[in-house]
């Protein structure tokens, strides 16, 4: 009989290290074919940080039974998104359909009005160089065509949201358990802290959102566009993705005032910048200062770099991704393992 073959102990931790590598890219494999999973049980979990935030809210206003509460608030996150869906399919369903639709046409025309000089080229290649050109268009096109898939989804995400907002004790614990135990109060302040920034982060973007919708249909109302209600809307629901959402729903606009011509054109990107200098002298401080302050720079390239690895749907989390990934960081890498003497305390989700 052979003695079972021994690796010599210098080789062990070599190999120990190889085990892991080939463990880790196996998982990073298995999360790249379930992207689409992955996303939609991410939009669930944020689906319920909202339900439970409304029932924070409701509670504070009288109603001291947290399972009603719950309900209550869940019928008033599913309400609001109800009547967008309302506004965004019977009010302004055709018009949005048709402005979305015909964006690649619009880029080009815009295009082809700024390539006239030097000056507008070099802004033409620039937007190109930053944001694929019209890959963003053509993707949003597709989005509106597949109107099924995004129902379907949408069910999903609420049906899975409600879940675990009713009872997410089994999900933390499992993630607190699966965590080696040297680890686990680290995990549970870090899922504590993620909890807290997402819901200041969903609080934030419901006021810009709201504040954005006014001020832009207002705006376009003045500039004298037929359809500045559903472009407010429009507006404002893309605040939800930052920097991005924002320029690419002001196309239509621009779109539509460039066929009109004569003073609606210029009155039309008068109200932009004006919208712009509100968002960002106003909106963006208060986001940051409310939630976690993020870097412009890091926010916008990491969207774009969501957008390329999970697809237009991953530009919709993008935002909510990047802040659970910048506390995360803050928690486990500058605080826990740096030591870095960071302010805040853990808050109670």
């Amino acid at each position: 009989m052979h003695a079972p073959f021994k690796p010599n102990p210098e080789d062990l931790t070599y190999l120990r290290r190889l085990g892991w590598t080939v463990v880790i890219g196996a998982i990073l494999m298995m999360a790249w074919r379930a992207s689409d999973l992955l996303l939609l049980a991410f939009g669930s979990l944020l689906g319920a940080v909202m339900f439970r935030s409304a029932a924070r809210m409701i509670q504070q206003l009288g109603v001291r039974n947290w399972r009603i509460a719950l309900g209550l608030g869940t019928l008033l996150v599913l309400t609001v998104f109800g009547g967008m869906l309302y506004l965004l399919t019977v009010q302004f369903g055709t018009e949005l359909a048709a402005m979305l639709g015909n964006l690649p046409g619009t880029l080009e025309k815009i295009e082809r009005g700024l390539s006239v000089n030097p000056v507008g080229r070099a802004v033409v290649q620039a937007g190109e160089a930053a944001a694929g050109g019209s890959k963003i268009a053509d993707s949003l096109s597709e989005l509106v065509r597949g109107a099924g898939e995004i129902m379907l989804n949408l069910v999903i995400v609420i049906v899975g949201a409600m879940f675990i907002a009713g009872n997410p004790s089994p999900y933390r614990n499992a993630v607190v358990l699966m965590t080696p135990r040297p680890a686990r109060q680290t995990m549970e302040r870090a899922l504590n802290e993620m909890s807290f920034a997402l819901r200041l982060w969903l609080k934030a973007k419901l006021i810009s959102m709201a504040m954005m919708t006014l001020t832009i249909g207002g705006c376009l109302w003045w500039a004298g566009l037929e359809s500045w209600a559903a472009l407010g809307l429009l507006g404002g629901l893309s605040e939800f993705v930052p920097y991005v959402g924002p320029v690419v729903a002001m196309l239509p606009a621009i779109g539509l005032a460039a066929a009109v011509g004569g003073d609606v054109l210029w009155r039309t990107l008068v109200a932009f910048l004006v919208v712009r200098v509100i968002e960002g002298w106003l909106l963006t401080p208060f986001v940051n200062r409310t939630v976690v302050n993020i870097p412009p720079a890091l926010t916008l390239f990491t969207i774009l770099a969501v957008g390329a690895v999970f697809g237009v749907y991953g530009v919709f989390f993008a935002g909510a991704l990047l802040v659970v990934a910048f506390v995360g960081v803050r928690e486990f890498y500058l605080r826990d393992t740096l030591g870095e003497d960071i302010d805040g305390v853990p808050r109670d989700t």
